[in-house]
């Protein structure tokens, strides 16, 4: 069986995000689940609007045998007790006698656990805080059945609790998104929080040179996702504290074409603008030298809120600027490596003190 990382999973689920419908969507995690945890069985219990019961809603896999509908109350059973507690458990093996206490105290409601099973891990599902259901994974070989399996797995399960299509969800692909670099951005403390905070700094430019709404929404993605393709670059090139070599600079540049290609899947005309974050202004960008006005004005923000962020952060090779001084290298580089009227417009914000550093 191929080997899948987390990095790949996250890509597969983002480019099935058109799919709304529940069943398709969970069908999809599941598959992607139990193939990177090389599992038997997958269930997902989703919490019921207005109560406190979660319903089983769908069985990936080898589905156990259950009443047609299961309401399983918050605190009862696993599901129930996961819900609660909204933390993981992990039940190694089922017919060890010392998790028969285990069982006990969470009660009879445990209608998912058959003579088939062998091992649980349930996870919770949580959106911004907020629980929205409980993931049981069963039958995964032992060396899964860790805390550090664990930590591995929660950044797909968080990924795919934003995905699983819910009432009034129509920002879910921003929420994704955010989800996303949130998890690409824990992999390196020096770039922690970067991309929420070019978003902001992009919306605050937006603002002030009255985007129009569509253009705003675009920019509130690509913005979030202008360095989704660094997710498959090593990460001993994205860390290192040295001068890049000239090959480990294309390398990295090579971030805005995979970022485009995981997004076409989704939008070609946001791929387009998360591919061209990087060009120029004088035509000596990347990847495609692109100049002034054929840069798409989405690239163009991003590009500004970017490298202010940039210099305003440590990074292992150089300590961060105050923004008093990004702002001055900003304003050098108007003309040549950025679009000078922006600039003149981000300079404004500035003035006007709203360009504090964004907290994250």
């Amino acid at each position: 069986m191929e080997t899948m990382t987390i990095e790949s999973l996250i890509e597969e689920i983002i480019s099935n995000l058109d799919k709304y419908n529940l069943d398709d969507c969970l069908q999809d995690i599941g598959e992607n689940i139990l193939h990177y945890m090389n599992a038997e069985r997958c269930l997902f219990f989703l919490l019921e609007p207005g109560n406190e019961d979660l319903s089983f809603a769908k069985a990936v896999g080898d589905e156990p045998a259950m009443a047609d509908v299961v309401r399983i109350p918050m605190g009862s059973g696993i599901v129930g007790e996961v819900a609660e507690e909204c933390s993981p458990i992990v039940i190694p093996d089922v017919k060890d006698p010392s998790c028969k206490k285990k069982f006990a105290d969470f009660g009879k409601m445990t209608p998912e656990i058959d003579e088939k099973t062998k091992s649980v891990l349930a996870l919770p599902l949580v959106v911004f805080g907020s629980l929205i259901g409980v993931l049981e994974i069963q039958n995964l070989p032992a060396e899964m059945c860790t805390r550090a399996s664990i930590r591995k797995l929660l950044p797909l399960v968080n990924i795919a609790a934003v995905s699983i299509p819910r009432r009034a969800t129509d920002d879910s692909f921003v929420k994704l998104a955010e989800i996303a670099v949130r998890f690409l951005e824990e992999k390196d403390e020096y770039t922690h929080g970067h991309s929420l905070r070019v978003m902001r700094y992009s919306m605050m430019l937006a603002d002030k040179i009255n985007l129009p709404i569509k253009e705003k929404n675009e920019l509130r993605i690509c913005s979030l996702l202008h360095d989704i393709g660094k997710v498959i670059i090593k990460d001993s090139i994205l860390r290192k504290k040295g001068k890049l070599t000239e090959s480990e600079f294309e390398t990295i540049k090579m971030h805005c074409r995979i970022g485009a290609n995981i997004c076409s899947k989704i939008s070609r005309p946001l791929a387009r603008k998360i591919l061209s974050h990087h060009e120029r202004w004088d035509g000596k960008g990347y990847p495609e030298g692109l100049g002034e006005n054929r840069i798409p004005l989405v690239s163009r923000i991003i590009a500004i809120a970017d490298s202010f962020d940039a210099m305003t952060s440590a990074r292992p090779y150089r300590e961060k600027m105050q923004p008093h001084e990004a702002l001055e290298e900003l304003k050098r580089n108007a003309g040549t490596q950025f679009d000078p009227h922006l600039v003149e417009a981000f300079v404004v914000l500035y003035n006007e003190g709203l360009l504090d550093v964004v907290k994250v």
